[in-house]
Parts: C-alpha cells; sequence; structure tokens
C-alpha cells in the first residue's frame, strides 16, 4: 500500500492565469485590494473596494472544505459553506491539472443545506493535488486550499518509472536536468492554525495568564512576544471602534453547578442591530436568542451585558471560542475540558447551629483545584471557608465555619464539565432557655460521609495510573513503528542509489555497443534511405520536421512493422544512426514507410523522423525485434541512453470495490469478497502472508467482476489478515473471530423448565455452555448472588457448572439465574424452584353469614401461604360454649365456607378450622363465639361522610357497625334533618331496607342544608341511629377557583410585608367564586412553603410579619372555596425584606442648570431626591471626582455642594449621580465662577459704505479667559444729545452703524459684558460727514438715459459664528443690487423667512438675522440669497454652538 500526497503547490501569482474548471475566467486578476485572513483558519480574503455598502458584504466561508485522506477508487467529496452579498459564486481548481471532466469531476450545489461539493466519484493516484475553492462576488473573494491524498493499493509499474527517473538523473544533459528541477519545485505551505489561535488566546486574556500561555505553545521570546501583542491589540481596538463604543468586563468561560458553560462579556455596540457571529475553532456556530429553545448554543442579552451558554456539555465542545461583531473579532476564550469525573459526590450534611460542617468528594484523575459554589455563588478560601486539597489531588474537601442559618441552601463541587450539588441544612437551637442568648461556638464538626476516602483514592490513583501506562505503552508502540519506518527509508535510499550507480555504468556500456552497431549498419541505413524516397514519391506525401526524439519512435515502428530482417534492421538504423550519415542536410527529413502483412491492404502508414540528433547517444535496442513479432503479447519500446527511461504499459486490472473487515462467532459463516474492474481474473488468496487453498471449510469463487472467499464454520484458525491479489494490485482485510458465551438451545429450554420439590430436599441445577476462557460464572437466588455455604454448593467443570440446594425451605421458592460473562459478552439464564410445605393456618376474621336459632352459617379466607399445593379440603371442630368435647365436624371440602344446622336455639358455639393439602394439615385457627337464635341487636354504625352533593342528589357512605350482634348485617335504615329542625325524617321506607353501604339521597330541595343518621339491621332487628354527618346543602358541587388577579406588593418593610389582590375570575363550569385566601411564603434558601394564615382569610390583602431584614422571600397566594383550592399565583420575582424600592429621582420641580459666581465668593448648590434604598451620592467635576476644596454634605433625601471662596479654575460642569440596587439618576449643573470685565481698548470708526459707519475696537483683555464675554455698542448723535444701544451681544470686535446722516456728529461707546455685567465704556471720537453749501445753479444738461440697474453684489460678506449655547448670535452682510434684491436666509438648505424663531431684518442693503436662545439644533450652514431680475448671488457661514 502506498500514500500518494498531494503537492502542496501555490504559485499562481495575482494576476496569473489558472487553469481548470472555469476557475480562470471567475477569478478577478485585473482586481486588486487589500488581503487579510478570515477568521475561519486557513482562508484568504481579498477586498476589491475601500468601503463596502451598507448591507452587502465580500464573501467569507462559514464552513471551509477539509483535507481528505482516502483509498484509490473509493468516492470523495469536499464541502463548503459560503456567505456573502450579493451570493457568492463558487469555482473549483487544481495546481497541476484541470477538472474539465465532467465524468471524473462533479460540482453540486445544494439549496436546502446551503454546501457546494466537488465529488471525485473514482479517486485514482493522479488525483493526488492540491485543491483551491474560490467564492467571489463584486466587492472581493475567499480562498482556501484544500489537499487530496491518495491510498495506493497493489504494486504499481509507475513506481518503477519513478525509479528509473531517480537512477538516470546524473546521465541526463545539463539543460534537461535544470529544466526538469525547476519543472518540480515545490513551495510548501505551512499551516498557521496554532499560530492564530494562541495569538487570539493571548489578546483575551488575562496578564496573569501570559506566562502559563507562553509555556503551554512553546513560546520563549517573552518581550517579543509583549510588543507584537500590544501593536495587534491597537489594531484591533481600531477595528472594533468601527462598531463598539466600550468593551469590558470580559469573563472567561467557566462551568456552572447546572453543568452548563457560561461567559459574559459587557459592551455598548454603535448599533443594536450589528450582527453578533460565534465561533468555534474558526466554524461559525449557531446561536439562539431564546433561552427556552433546546439549542446548544443559547445568547442572553442583559442591557450592555451579553452572556453566552453552552449546555448539555460533552468533551466534544473544548475548544477555541470567538465572538465577532460584524466581522470584527471582540472576545475569544479557551475551553479546555480535562477527563476527570467524580467517583464519590458530595452528600447533604445536617449541622447545628455554630457547628463546621464538611463536604468531601473523590475525582477519577488528579485536578489541582475545583470550583465550590454555595447558593449559585463561587465560594474561595477566607474566614468562612476552607478549601483543601489531598496530596494526590484526588480528594477535594470544603469546610464551611461557625454554620448560621443563612449558610442554609445547596452547595455544588464543579470539576471539568461534571458538577454534583448536596443541601446543608442548618438546625436552629430551638431550646427556649437559650432563647435570646448568643449561642456558643461548637467544636464539633458535622458531614463526612462513613466511606473510606483514603481507600477510594488509592483505587482511582491506582487505575488512573494503569491508564496513563497503556497510553504510554501505545504512545511507544507507536514511536517504534515510526523509527521502523524510518529504517525501512534508509536502507530504501541506500539501494535506490546502488541501482542508480549500477545504471549508469549499463548506460556507457550500451553507448559503447551502439557506436559498435552504428558503423556496422552504416550500409543498411543508405539503403532505407533510399527505399524510403522511393516510397515518398510513390504515395505523393510532403514530408516534414519530426518531434525531437522520434528517431527512436520511427526505428522502432520500421522493425515492427517490416515484413523482411532487412527492412526491420534499416528502420532501427534510420532510428538509431546520427545525423552525419545521412545524405542531406542535417534537418532533412526522413519518411519511412512499413506495409501491413496483408497484402491486399494496399495503403501505407508514413512516420515522420528528424534525421539530425536531438539528443546524442541514442539507440534503438535489438530486443524489439523480437518482441513485435511475437504475438498475442503487448507492445513496449524503451529508449536507453541518458535520456529518462521510460515504459508505455497497459494500466492492467484494479480494483473498485476492496475487503471489507469481518467480525464473526465461533461455528457461524463468514465471507470476504472484493470487485476488480475486469471479468474472470484470476487472483490468489493469502492469510497471514501465506496462500491458501480451498478446503472442506473454506471455498473460493468467482462471479463477474466479484471474487468471494467463504468460511463455512469459522474457528479461531481462521481468523487474521487476509489478502487478495491479482495482477499486481492487492486488497486486505481481516476477519475476528469472536468466542462470546453460549448455551444449546435444547440445554437452555430443558434448564427452564419449573422444578418442584418437598420441603428438606435438595435440588441441583446443571447447564453446559461454550465459550473462549477467561469465563465469570455466577449464580444468582431472586436477584442475590449465591456463594459456597453450608447449604449451598457450586461446581464448575470445563463446559459447565452445577449449583446444590440442600435442606430446601418453603422460602428457597424462586427464580434461579445463571450468568456467563467473558470479553466478548454476557448471556443469561432462567430457572425456577417450586419449595412444597404444609399450608398456613386459614385467615380470620370469621365472617357469619347467618345465626337463627336453627343454623350457623360462617367464612373464613383461606391461608396466607397455600405452601405450593392446592387446598384439598377444610377440617372442622365445634365446642359448645360451657362443654369441653369438640365434636370433629369432618371435612367439607374446598369451599371456605359452612353451614352448621345441628345447634340448639340460644346456644353459643366455637369452631376451629384447619386447612389440608396434600403436603399435610395446617395449624388451626380458633374462631370467636357464636350464638343461635338470641336477638342481640347491632350497634351503631359510622357516620356518614358525604361523597358528593348535588341540587337534585346527596351520594353518602359509611362504615359497618363493628358489634353486628352476632349475625349478619341485613341492610340499613337512614333518616335525614334540615338545619335547624328537631324532626327526623325516613329516607327510604321501613320494608325497603338499604343493602349497601353508599346512598344517593334524591329526596332534597335545593339550596336547603341537611344532616344524616344510619342504623344498621340484622335478624334481630334496627339497632341504635349513628352519629349523624356534617350538614350538606344540596347543590351542585362548586369548582375550585382560579389564579387570584394583579398580585403586588403595596408596602414593605424590614420586617412585614403587605401585599395585595384581585379576586379571581368566575368562569361558570369551570372555576367558582372564591371564599377565601392562603398566603403563603419560602426563603430563598429552602425548598418549603410556609403557610402565614391557617385559616383562610376574606379580604383581598394581607400583611405578612416577622420577616428577616435584607431576606429574599418567595410569596404566592391560593384562593380556596367549598370545591378546594385553586392554583397558586406566585410574584414574577423574588422579594427583599426592606422597604419598597424607589428608583431616585429628583423632587425639585425647578432648578436652574446654571449659575454664575463671583470669584471669591461661596458657590453653593442643594439636590433634593427621593430614593428607597439609600443611595450612593457621588459628585464629578467634568467627569472626574470634584477637588478636596469642594464640600459635600449628604442627609436623608438631599445633598448640597459647597464652594467656600470660588475661583475661576471651578468652573465646569459639576454633575450629582445617585444610585442604588433599582437604579441610578444624574443631573448636571453648569457653576461659572467669573468677575465684571475689563473695558475693551480704544474704538475706531470708518466708513465703509455711504450712510453706514464701521466701528473697530481693540478686544478687552478678559476675552481670552471668559467664553461668554461679548460686547454691546450704544450711539449718541448731535441732534438727540443721548445715548442708546445699537447692538448688543456681539462675540466679534467691529459693528456696522447704519441710517448716519450728513451733517451729523455720531460718537460710539463700546462696553465689554459678561454673566456679571458691564465694564466701563471705552468711547470712539467725534465723527461727522460735513455737508459742502454751494451757489444754486441751475444747468439744464441734456436728458440722458441712466440706468443704475445691476444685478446683486455682496459687498461684505457672512462670517462664521461660534456662540455658547444659551446665547444670542448675530450675523449681518451687506449687498447692493438695483432693483432691491429680495433676501432669503437659509439653514442647511431649508428657509429660515417664515421661522417666527430667527429675527430677520434687511435695511438699507445691511442684512442681519438674530437667534435669540441658540441650542444644539442650531448648528448647520446658513446661507443668504439675494435675486433680481438681473442675477442671484449667495454666501454662506457655518455656526457651530460650543456646550
Amino acid at each position: 500500500m502506498k500514500l500518494m500526497k498531494a503537492k502542496v503547490t501555490d504559485q499562481s501569482a495575482e494576476g496569473q492565469k489558472v487553469e481548470g474548471a472555469e476557475g480562470a475566467a471567475e477569478k478577478p486578476h485585473h482586481k486588486k485590494g487589500k488581503k487579510f485572513r478570515s477568521k475561519v483558519p486557513g482562508v484568504m480574503i481579498t477586498q476589491y473596494v475601500e468601503e463596502i455598502p451598507e448591507g452587502k458584504s465580500h464573501p467569507d466561508f462559514t464552513r471551509k472544505p477539509i483535507a481528505l485522506t482516502i483509498q484509490e477508487g473509493k468516492f470523495g467529496v469536499f464541502k463548503a459553506i459560503v456567505i456573502g452579498e450579493p451570493t457568492p459564486k463558487v469555482t473549483w481548481n487544481r495546481a497541476n491539472g484541470n477538472i474539465d471532466d465532467p465524468e471524473k469531476f462533479q460540482s453540486k450545489y445544494d439549496e436546502a443545506t446551503g454546501e457546494h461539493t466537488l465529488e471525485i466519484p473514482k479517486v485514482c493516484t493522479e488525483d493526488a493535488d492540491t485543491y483551491k475553492c474560490f467564492a467571489t462576488n463584486e466587492f472581493g473573494k475567499a480562498v482556501c486550499t484544500i489537499q487530496l491524498n491518495v491510498i495506493e493499493v497493489g504494486f504499481k509499474k509507475t513506481k518503477e518509472i519513478a525509479k528509473s527517473k531517480e537512477e538516470l538523473e546524473a546521465s541526463k544533459p545539463a539543460s534537461f536536468r535544470t529544466m526538469l528541477k525547476k519543472r518540480g519545485e515545490i513551495r510548501e505551505q505551512k499551516p498557521l492554525e496554532s499560530e492564530e489561535k494562541v495569538w487570539e488566546i493571548l489578546m483575551s486574556a488575562n496578564k496573569k495568564d501570559y506566562e502559563r500561555i507562553c509555556a503551554e505553545y512553546g513560546i520563549t521570546n517573552f518581550r517579543g512576544m509583549l510588543t507584537k501583542l500590544a501593536e495587534m491589540k491597537r489594531e484591533r481596538e481600531e477595528e472594533q471602534a468601527q462598531f463598539i463604543k466600550q468593551i469590558s468586563s470580559l469573563k472567561h468561560i467557566e462551568v456552572n453547578a447546572d453543568e452548563n458553560a457560561t461567559f459574559e462579556i459587557d459592551m455598548d455596540l454603535k448599533d443594536p442591530s450589528s450582527r453578533i457571529f460565534l465561533y468555534k475553532d474558526g466554524v461559525m456556530v449557531p446561536y439562539t436568542v431564546e433561552m427556552e429553545e433546546e439549542m446548544k448554543h443559547q445568547l442572553k442579552r442583559v442591557g450592555k451585558k451579553f452572556v453566552f451558554t453552552i449546555k448539555n456539555l460533552d468533551p466534544a465542545d473544548a475548544g477555541l471560542y470567538s465572538v465577532d461583531v460584524e466581522g470584527v473579532n471582540v472576545f475569544s476564550t479557551d475551553f479546555k475540558i480535562p477527563p476527570v469525573n467524580f467517583a464519590v459526590k458530595i452528600q447533604e450534611v445536617k449541622a447545628e447551629e455554630r457547628e463546621d460542617a464538611l463536604f468531601q468528594c473523590v475525582l477519577t484523575a488528579p485536578m489541582a483545584e475545583i470550583n465550590w459554589m454555595g447558593k449559585s455563588a463561587p465560594i474561595e478560601n477566607n474566614e468562612k471557608f476552607e478549601i483543601t486539597v489531598s496530596e494526590d489531588k484526588l480528594i477535594h474537601k470544603l469546610l464551611v465555619k461557625d454554620c448560621q442559618p443563612l449558610d442554609a441552601g445547596i452547595y455544588a463541587a464543579v470539576a471539568g464539565i461534571h458538577s454534583c450539588n448536596a443541601w446543608l441544612v442548618v438546625e436552629v437551637d430551638k431550646n427556649p432557655a437559650n432563647k435570646g442568648k448568643k449561642i456558643a461556638r461548637k467544636t464539633t464538626q458535622a458531614g463526612g460521609s462513613d466511606l473510606d476516602l483514603e481507600k477510594i483514592a488509592k483505587e482511582q490513583a491506582e487505575k488512573h495510573k494503569k491508564d496513563m501506562e497503556e497510553r504510554m505503552a501505545e504512545a511507544k508502540i507507536k514511536a517504534a513503528e515510526r523509527g521502523v519506518t524510518d529504517e525501512d527509508a534508509r536502507v530504501a535510499k541506500e539501494a535506490a542509489d546502488a541501482a542508480a550507480k549500477a545504471a549508469r555504468e549499463a548506460a556507457r556500456a550500451a553507448e559503447a555497443k551502439a557506436k559498435a552497431k552504428a558503423e556496422k549498419k552504416a550500409a543498411k541505413l543508405k539503403a532505407a534511405k533510399e527505399k524510403a524516397k522511393a516510397n515518398r514519391k510513390a504515395s505523393g506525401k510532403a514530408s516534414g520536421d519530426g518531434a525531437a526524439g522520434d528517431g527512436a519512435a520511427g526505428g522502432g515502428a520500421a522493425a515492427g512493422g517490416a515484413a523482411a530482417g532487412g527492412a526491420a534492421a534499416g528502420g532501427a538504423a534510420a532510428g538509431g544512426a546520427e545525423g552525419d550519415a545521412a545524405d542531406g542536410s542535417a534537418d532533412e527529413d526522413i519518411v519511412v514507410s512499413t506495409d501491413e502483412s496483408d497484402e491486399e491492404d494496399e495503403a501505407t502508414k508514413t512516420k515522420r523522423v528528424r534525421s539530425n540528433q536531438l539528443v546524442p547517444d541514442t539507440v534503438i535496442d535489438d530486443d524489439e525485434e523480437a518482441s513485435s513479432e511475437q504475438p498475442g503479447k503487448r507492445g513496449k519500446r524503451t529508449r536507453q541512453g541518458p535520456l529518462l527511461k521510460e515504459e508505455i504499459v497497459d494500466p492492467g486490472v484494479h480494483f473498485t470495490l476492496g475487503l471489507s473487515d469481518v467480525t464473526a462467532i465461533v461455528g457461524d459463516q463468514a465471507e470476504l469478497f472484493c470487485k476488480l474492474s475486469k471479468e474472470n481474473v484470476d487472483g490468489v488468496w493469502y492469510l497471514d502472508g501465506e496462500q491458501i487453498e480451498p478446503d472442506d471449510v473454506l471455498t473460493m469463487s468467482k462471479d463477474g467482476f466479484f471474487q468471494f472467499l467463504k468460511i463455512s464454520k469459522i474457528s479461531e484458525d481462521y481468523a487474521g489478515k487476509y489478502k487478495f491479489e491479482a495482477d499486481g494490485r492487492k486488497t486486505e482485510a481481516m476477519i475476528v473471530v469472536e468466542d462470546p458465551p453460549r448455551f444449546d438451545p435444547e440445554e437452555l429450554k430443558k434448564f427452564a423448565v419449573p422444578i418442584v420439590i418437598k420441603k428438606g430436599q435438595r435440588v441441583s441445577f446443571k447447564i453446559p455452555f461454550v465459550g473462549r476462557d477467561p469465563m465469570k460464572i455466577q449464580w444468582y437466588h431472586e436477584g442475590e448472588e449465591l456463594s459456597d455455604d453450608t447449604n449451598i454448593k457450586i461446581e464448575h467443570a470445563e463446559g459447565s457448572s452445577q449449583l446444590t440446594l440442600n435442606k430446601l425451605q418453603r422460602k428457597d421458592t424462586g427464580e434461579i439465574k445463571f450468568k456467563l460473562k467473558n470479553e466478548f459478552g454476557t448471556v443469561e439464564a432462567f430457572a425456577k424452584i417450586i419449595v412444597t410445605d404444609k399450608p398456613t393456618p386459614p385467615m380470620g376474621p370469621l365472617e357469619i353469614v347467618e345465626a337463627s336459632q336453627n343454623a350457623i352459617e360462617v367464612k373464613w379466607r383461606p391461608p396466607k401461604d397455600d405452601g405450593g399445593c392446592k387446598i384439598q379440603n377444610y377440617i372442622l371442630e365445634r365446642q359448645q360454649i360451657g362443654r369441653n368435647t369438640w365434636k370433629k365436624l369432618g371435612p367439607i371440602g374446598s369451599e371456605a365456607h359452612y353451614k352448621d344446622t345441628d345447634v340448639d336455639h340460644g346456644r353459643r358455639y366455637c369452631y376451629k378450622i384447619r386447612a389440608d393439602t396434600e403436603m399435610g394439615t395446617s395449624e388451626l385457627m380458633e374462631t370467636e363465639d357464636v350464638q343461635a337464635g338470641t336477638k342481640a341487636y347491632p350497634g351503631p354504625p359510622s357516620a356518614p361522610k358525604v361523597i358528593s352533593a348535588f341540587k337534585d342528589c346527596i351520594n353518602l357512605a359509611w362504615s359497618p357497625p363493628s358489634n353486628t350482634g352476632g349475625t349478619n348485617i341485613l341492610g340499613y335504615n337512614m333518616e335525614k334533618r334540615k338545619k335547624g329542625s328537631n324532626l327526623w325524617s325516613p329516607v327510604n321506607p321501613a320494608d325497603d331496607k338499604i343493602n349497601e353501604k353508599v346512598f344517593g339521597v334524591k329526596d332534597v330541595i335545593e339550596g336547603v342544608e341537611y344532616e344524616f343518621r344510619v342504623a344498621a339491621i340484622n335478624n334481630s332487628g334496627a339497632g341504635e341511629f349513628g352519629t349523624p354527618s356534617e350538614f350538606v346543602f344540596a347543590r351542585d358541587p362548586k369548582k375550585p377557583p382560579g389564579k387570584v388577579l394583579d398580585l403586588k406588593v403595596t408596602d414593605s418593610t424590614y420586617t412585614t410585608l403587605s401585599l395585595g389582590w384581585t379576586k379571581p375570575r368566575e368562569e361558570e363550569g369551570v372555576e367558582d367564586e372564591a371564599k377565601g385566601y392562603f398566603v403563603e411564603i419560602r426563603p430563598a434558601e429552602s425548598p418549603e412553603w410556609d403557610r402565614c394564615n391557617n385559616n383562610p382569610i376574606t379580604m383581598t390583602s394581607f400583611t405578612v410579619k416577622g420577616m428577616k431584614s435584607m431576606a429574599m422571600y418567595w410569596v404566592r397566594v391560593i384562593a380556596t372555596n367549598d370545591g378546594g383550592e385553586g392554583k397558586p399565583q406566585e410574584l414574577d420575582n423574588y422579594i427583599l425584606a426592606m422597604p419598597p424600592p424607589v428608583r431616585p429621582r429628583f423632587t425639585d420641580q425647578k432648578v436652574k442648570s446654571f449659575m454664575v459666581v463671583q470669584a471669591g465668593n461661596s458657590a453653593r448648590f442643594n439636590m433634593n431626591f427621593e430614593a428607597s434604598p439609600w443611595p450612593d451620592v457621588t459628585w464629578l467635576k467634568d467627569g472626574m471626582p470634584v477637588s478636596k476644596r469642594v464640600t459635600i454634605s449628604n442627609a436623608e433625601g438631599a445633598s448640597q455642594l459647597l464652594i467656600p471662596s470660588s475661583e475661576r479654575s471651578d468652573t465646569g460642569i459639576y454633575t450629582i449621580m445617585v444610585k442604588n440596587i433599582v437604579g441610578q439618576e444624574t443631573f448636571s449643573i453648569e457653576i461659572r465662577v467669573t468677575d465684571e470685565p475689563k473695558p475693551p481698548g480704544p474704538v475706531e470708526v470708518d466708513e465703509n459704505v455711504p450712510g453706514t459707519v464701521t466701528v473697530s475696537w481693540t478686544p478687552s483683555p478678559d476675552e481670552k479667559r471668559d467664553d461668554r464675554l461679548h460686547y454691546m455698542v450704544s450711539k449718541r448723535d448731535s441732534s438727540k444729545r443721548t445715548w442708546h444701544t445699537v447692538a448688543d451681544h456681539i462675540f466679534n470686535n467691529k459693528f456696522t452703524a447704519c441710517n448716519i446722516m450728513p451733517g451729523r456728529e455720531y460718537q460710539f461707546r463700546v462696553y465689554a459684558k459678561n454673566d456679571m455685567g458691564s465694564s466701563q465704556p471705552s468711547e470712539s471720537p467725534k465723527w461727522e460727514i460735513t455737508g459742502k453749501r454751494e451757489r444754486f445753479v441751475l444747468d439744464m444738461p441734456e436728458s440722458k438715459t441712466c440706468n443704475l440697474e445691476r444685478p446683486p453684489k455682496f459687498l461684505v460678506p457672512l462670517k462664521m459664528h461660534n456662540a455658547p449655547q444659551g446665547y444670542e448670535c448675530y450675523m449681518s452682510c451687506a449687498v447692493r443690487g438695483d432693483p432691491t434684491p429680495h433676501v432669503t436666509w437659509y439653514r442647511n438648505n431649508i428657509s429660515l423667512n417664515t421661522n417666527t424663531n430667527y429675527l430677520i431684518s434687511n435695511t438699507c442693503g445691511v442684512c442681519s438675522m438674530l437667534i435669540l436662545r441658540v441650542g444644539p439644533k442650531d448648528t448647520g450652514e446658513y446661507k443668504i440669497i439675494a435675486e433680481n431680475p438681473l442675477g442671484r448671488a449667495e454666501c454662506s457661514t457655518k455656526l457651530t454652538v460650543s456646550d
């Protein structure tokens, strides 16, 4: 058997053409992009575009094909599943060769499973290669490489060809050898799966685990690892930033007490709808988000927490789990499952209060530590708990110190994927003398099973050591086999080198021989050429150039086809002689004609042979002549010399179906068969390397393509390795012969027959069997194993076993089981033994059927044990009370009944009764006295019980009286009475007694309440009435009520809990009205419900008292009525004994979010809130804790922040955060510490546009320190002499004043303003436009048309603005145009002219817009468009609002 390995070749660079099944056309060679590895190991992805549109994705593999190693002739298939949007197109190709042949390679797609497959129906050795699978769409491609290795069956002649190539390597021409060397280059690809795995583990691991991981995976360069890991983490954080705001609290995988594994991540997704993928060892794993669905992998999302759960753990779940968000790795955790289980599990422990409790367990394999859980919480070594491990690491113990009632609950131990749990029950000290006193610490210890854990641990250690030794032995055997294989390879290499040397020497000898032959056949060559020319002229065919090296072929053809030996010699010479022997030029073509042996066939075959020598010293072996003349044999052409030796042979026979292993039982039939590619092929069968021949047991046959080997009755001699060989091909299989224990069917049938035997005798059981030793033999009686004893003897012989039981007793009756077991199986046989004995006495009490003056009739019960025999007779004796003699009444038959007619009126009699069988007579049963004929009334029956009640019938039942009056009860009388009445009325007529002990009273009135009583009747008459029944209504029975509605907690304290609910709904015939309610509570650590009220309450509210502070309780309410209790209604969640939880909430309705404080003054801010339980209050300044200068005072429901002496550095946003277990609430206030501003610098005035002036000034020194500082401009002209404000809230240092009149003096003042007030003004110099007065001269110029029209144009454009939130923002610009242009303001291309939130004005071309209170929504691009009939102009700016 030979393994043909695939060459791992991947020499096609980007853009290179790849030949194969439509792979060349599909591979986008012209596209380039960024390459990166997929999360699936071994997959490379190329992305063609920089950014992929939303909803689209590049291709990727969710399941890549796996490498195959398969026997030739078998069915091979590669499977892949891909994803991508749009759907990728999947193609396949191979590195060496193509896959165009549809019969050999079949590419398929299954829409149901989404699998792409490449099928190879019959794998052959030529198919061993490296295959690639491409998934391509417009955004990229994904490619993975897989190998196909083929196991070659049988001897291959191609092996000799490969050997010849190695032998003649040295003798080839240098250039040709170089060419072959280049063609055979192999570039190996090393899989990076393990490397990728270790880096993924390191990126998500804790720093304390780095050293352990590096040691585990063989990383020695620790510093280099840290450097590379830091770089990889930065890259991953950049990738994660695309989809995740924040990630934290990475909790690695852990196994819980319920044997489920979980791992957790806290991450804040930018898009909550982002897709989350789970991978195991690079393979995508499906999961469900619904915990109630039965799926192995589940995801539970609670806020920002993502919890992944793996249910029903098994060893196959071990691996590397990775979580991706939209293709970006977020977290990886390595799940390792140690092969360990519990040999001894922890047991329930009952401990007294203040006593220590011990849990202990034993493992099947050593483990340094296991996980302990207490009430679903992890336990670690501390003052309360002590965890210890034995030296052999098999015994693990948990000691719970000083047990308190709160410590009671379920404790669990987790080892690997297995767990066990048990209760800790803490018994509270109920001694009244200790009530209210502190109980003293006890030194005793509860728990610790009676098992010898040391002995069990020692057994487990020995077993574990034995398993490890067996594994080591197997590993050594495999290593030795590998060593033998390496030695065989070395010997084979030495043999190959020696053979190559011999071949080179043979080649040199052949060269010398060829030269001698060439000289001898020079004359024949000339004759052959002349003949060839003549044939060419006769046929009219033109000659052409022959292929290099065809000289040898031509010679072979001539030799094989010529009728005469001379022609053959000539053909050989033509093929082998050197080119200088020809009379033509070096490139002249020679046509050699070969005539067929059939003279009637005039057609000729021609072959062109290049006469010049391509490779020197190439000759034709003379053996070809002989082979060509032998009919019925395959022709073989051999080229000798320094060229590669080549053989062309028929592929021959091969196996289409090989032998398969067979397991047979000794004595049964066995058959081996195989299928060949040709019919009726002879072959040879081998057993353990030796040829076998047919005999009486073993037969060989063939049927068409099939070969059969049949063994009619197999024995252990026929076990071994069978081989069938035909035409150099072979196939092998094993026949395994098993010899399980077996019984002969006839003997088993006899063994199963029941055996009946008398007491005190002995019995033997014996059964033969067959089976391979060693055999375990066991006898059982009624399921209990038997061993040699006083009355038990077990004897074993070869092929049989015997059980002998002596002195049998009646109790020995039962089932006998015989059990055999060996390494191949188990078998059982069953028998039954019946030991007979005399019966036990008959059983009472005696039932008196009649006790009249003429007869006494009695009945009794048969004996409890009839002794294994049928009762034949009962023997009776009678004694009259007052006499000493007994009268024998004789056998009375097998009926347990007798009527004695020989009695005297008023006499009393006593009877003795015995049972009689074939085994003897039983002991006697003596009866009580029975009186004949005297009146004795029966006693009162029991009080009647109501079975059911309806509106027209009440069903009652009662028990008979204990005193029957010495005779049988003949019947009963019943009476009824209405509630509130003293009159009893009969239910049944006096002459119609009630015969049964149940009765339905139908004479009732609906809605009336009744009670009943009963009297018994015997032969003497009716006795006294018994106790009356309970009162019952005559109405249809009630149905239990339903669940209460709207159960809720109305109030709670640390010791009480108030509940409220609504009555259940009534549904006629299904659920009736509730009459009362029960309230039950259950502590979280207890499985039992405690009822809070013994009697049902009628109100729909209840207060539970006596609860433990901050303890957890489950609460439920049960409705009840006459029909019974309904189903309980529980609260959805457990309740904590504490005041009602209230989420923090600020109670101040009107609170300022901005405060201005003058530097040096104190700043005080109060905040009132409500929350329960008491919350944690935290103050932050700009997201950081406040400094020590700030005083925080907290009181119940209030908190105060105080800055005693504020400074400008105290300016910032202060945030109060109130948080408790219910939630949290925050509020922020901006405190600005400032002072009165300093005045601005000098003011200048300039005229840019007629009628307007621009006022500019130097900024105030405080402008850089106060971002809320702005300016106000006032104006005074000579006509009014008063100052008035023309502009305010100016955040730049310029202002344009309009409506400036010539001939007037103007003066401007500029104030700096902030939250504290205004500065002193800075005044501008006086400014005036003087008007020149000249003599008026009227000059009538010629009338000319003056056209002042012009398109709009902005003289002063808009400027960029950055305004604080809550302040005003003023924008202005200047535009001219005639006619006056129409001006429109826009924000983000939306018109603002009709928006009342913006104050827009246009005065003499000065366009302005005022935003009264700037907010975040005002951020954006502002644009102003001026239009008139002559044109259009626009100007834009941006407004940024700062917090």
